[in-house]
């Protein structure tokens, strides 16, 4: 019986071995009696090897650039490109010769302010690339290579120009002057905080970009002076990881602990205060970084009248990035691009800021976007030397102290 079965078996796999090897003979002859087919149609067809093509590019609508944007005023161009005219040449000088193109026999390059008025366009506005592309009469591929280029030889070209944490003996003491002068606060080198910027996450790691806010993004963390310029951004850490973490990953929590910031210091009540950063209370407490009180109840009027006047420190960080996102509003969206292109689009972005900041080119208020108010977990690590520092320096404003500065 089991003989029988294995004979049957083996003729039915040799029966379709040959239907198979007949299926390959008939596909073979089709293929050739096409082929052979092909030429004969080309017969009937008129001067066969002379056919046109339908396009070779689309005629674009060019007014818009060419008509209405010279026409512009002051207060129009600044709201379709977000800067004044005055610094939109200075961008012009700046990188112009980075993003130029010279004209081939295909055709002619786009025109330098043509480019950088594109890209800028692009960063301070919500609408879609076609849309951009359409306004401007270029294609949507081409408004997306413009923007790249724009944002990568800014980053490339200015951004130790105008991004620049204080790291000479002037430049710190610059800096807490200035903190002091305007704001009353001794000592500091800078406020420090975190804003999260919205992406389309890496597949396979949604959860990681995935923020307390309920959608995926990326962190920027970053310090501003008094004058609201930043002078340190760290882009790029998944949306998930809290600003503290951040913050001890980043190179700027090693920079802080150099020698040159110790030696610029202060002495209350036998603590020494040196210069420190200024967060709030998602930050470990530290020598280096002072943060608010922990919110509770019957907390003492000291400790509830230093968390104001360190939240009002803290709050040109605050301002920075409110004006950063009101400026330039891609940043209000979900960036659809990949992560290493938008780490750069942001970075462009707050250089930008910085050369608005340097050219009196204030934001104007009717650009203000209001954001929802999310409250941060606190971190509950303080160190010994970050604790005797704010309790030295709640007794700067409101005990008897003996005060020398150095």
């Amino acid at each position: 019986m089991y003989l029988l079965k294995k004979h049957f078996l083996h003729r039915q796999i040799e029966n379709i071995g040959l239907e198979y090897r007949r299926f390959q003979r008939r596909y073979r002859r089709t293929l050739i009696l096409r082929d052979k087919l092909i030429p004969c149609l080309f017969l009937f067809v008129n001067d066969p090897l002379n056919i046109t093509r339908l396009a070779w590019s689309y005629k674009k609508n060019n007014k818009w650039w060419t008509e209405i944007v010279p026409n512009m005023t002051s207060k129009q161009f600044k709201n379709n490109f977000r800067v004044e005219r005055s610094t939109f040449l200075k961008i012009v000088q700046l990188i112009g010769l980075y993003v130029e193109k010279k004209n081939t026999i295909l055709r002619e390059a786009i025109p330098v302010q043509k480019r950088i008025a594109c890209a800028l366009y692009t960063l301070g506005s919500t609408s879609e690339l076609h849309t951009i592309a359409n306004l401007f009469g270029i294609g949507k591929t081409t408004a997306a290579l413009i923007l790249h280029e724009f944002c990568h030889t800014l980053v490339n070209s200015l951004f130790h120009s105008f991004i620049n944490f204080p790291s000479t003996n002037e430049e710190i003491q610059e800096t807490m002057d200035d903190f002091l002068q305007k704001y009353g606060c001794p000592m500091c080198a800078g406020s420090l905080d975190g804003t999260h910027v919205s992406v389309e996450p890496l597949l396979g790691a949604e959860v990681d970009y995935y923020n307390y806010k309920k959608y995926h993004s990326i962190i920027m963390l970053a310090t501003v002076n008094s004058s609201l310029k930043f002078t340190y951004i760290n882009i790029g850490a998944p949306g998930r990881c809290n600003d503290s973490s951040v913050y001890g990953r980043s190179s700027l929590a090693r920079i802080i602990e150099n020698q040159i910031y110790a030696n610029h210091y202060m002495i209350i009540n036998n603590i020494r205060i040196q210069s420190h950063l200024i967060a709030d209370s998602a930050f470990a407490l530290h020598a280096t970084l002072l943060k608010p009180y922990s919110q509770r109840p019957n907390m003492p009027h000291a400790h509830s009248v230093i968390n104001y006047r360190l939240s009002r420190w803290r709050s040109t960080v605050e301002r920075a990035f409110g004006l950063l996102k009101t400026r330039f509003r891609c940043l209000h969206k979900k960036i659809e691009f990949d992560l290493s292109h938008t780490i750069t689009i942001v970075q462009a972005a707050t250089i930008l800021h910085n050369i608005c900041i340097t050219d009196n080119d204030g934001a104007d208020m009717g650009w203000n976007i209001s954001e929802p108010v999310h409250k941060k977990s606190a971190c509950c690590i303080n160190t010994a030397g970050g604790t005797e520092i704010r309790e030295a320096l709640t007794s700067f404003f409101f005990k008897s102290f003996v005060i020398c500065f150095c």
